[in-house]
């Protein structure tokens, strides 16, 4: 029987897990999604390039 799962109930149960059971989840993440895998290397590139944003002068914006 398939069941439907609100986003919040979702998010609840994301919450309550483990971190190994979380990290679990963010690998599979992109698959769940369906993001390309060129798509998902991509996004990978370009995090470092936003490194210079996280220093303590703005972190007042890390919670916006």
């Amino acid at each position: 029987m398939l069941t439907s799962l609100s986003l919040k109930k979702i998010e609840e149960s994301i919450q309550k897990s483990k971190p190994e059971e979380q990290q679990k989840l963010l690998r599979k993440l992109p698959y769940l999604l369906n993001i390309p895998l060129e798509d998902y290397n991509l996004l990978k590139l370009s995090e470092p390039s936003f490194d210079f944003w996280n220093n303590p002068d703005d972190v007042i914006y890390d919670s916006l």
